[in-house]
């Protein structure tokens, strides 16, 4: 009796295993529904950081919107009247400045533009007046060959005489050698003067004893002449 007992006395789980034990997590019911209070608490993670991050969209679109506050200017209005005078003074300064160094780089253009023409024609001077005895030397033979049998000597120096003077003229030499044209100091010198039949205002040239050259307007070499008067 007593160990029939005894079996009836001990329980059946006595020889469970404790791992098996059923813990605390909490479990739906058997009808899918959370117990009381634990579908919020397992919400609520989620639901914090929904909370946070509209929050701080929050923040920022009232930062957004509101702005920094501008800062007063301090100063009174004559203050900022005389402030303004200043800065249309310091304007028109600068504005002058610029004026006047454009004018001056203008000037310094032109001034040498000048210069660089004035050398230039220095140069072709320099050059046309070494040729001037050259001419003097191809008239004197022209004038021998004309006179001599020999046409074709003549001719030949004549196309050379006539070649020389062309480009030298294309180059701004003019011969002077006129007659019948008023004599003009600046251009003729006169070696002889001779009584005209009829009287006469101003010197007429008459002949040309030596022919003068000018480029330009400079005259490299007055004409020697004979003038009538």
């Amino acid at each position: 009796m007593t160990d029939a007992r005894r079996q009836q006395d001990v329980p059946d789980d006595a020889g469970a295993d404790p791992s098996s034990e059923p813990q605390d997590t909490p479990t739906p019911d058997a009808v899918g529904a959370w117990p009381e209070g634990e579908a919020e608490r397992s919400a609520m993670p989620d639901q914090r950081v929904a909370d946070d991050a509209a929050r701080d969209a929050g923040a920022h679109d009232e930062a957004a919107d509101d702005g920094a506050p501008e800062e007063e200017d301090p100063r009174s209005a004559e203050e900022l009247l005389v402030a303004l005078r200043e800065a249309e003074a310091q304007r028109d300064e600068y504005l002058d400045g610029a004026r006047r160094a454009r004018a001056e780089f203008e000037n310094y253009r032109k001034r040498t533009m000048r210069e660089g023409a004035s050398q230039r024609e220095s140069g072709r001077a320099e050059v046309a007046e070494g040729l001037l005895e050259v001419l003097d030397d191809l008239d004197r033979t022209l004038s021998a060959a004309e006179g001599s049998p020999d046409e074709s000597l003549a001719r030949g120096v004549s196309l050379v005489a006539e070649k020389l003077v062309t480009n030298l003229r294309a180059a701004g030499l003019e011969r002077i050698d006129a007659t019948g044209v008023a004599f003009d100091p600046n251009r003729h010198e006169a070696v002889q003067q001779v009584e005209a039949e009829e009287s006469r205002e101003e010197p007429v040239v008459t002949q040309v004893m030596r022919p003068g050259y000018a480029l330009g307007e400079k005259v490299l070499r007055a004409a020697m002449v004979v003038v009538e008067q």
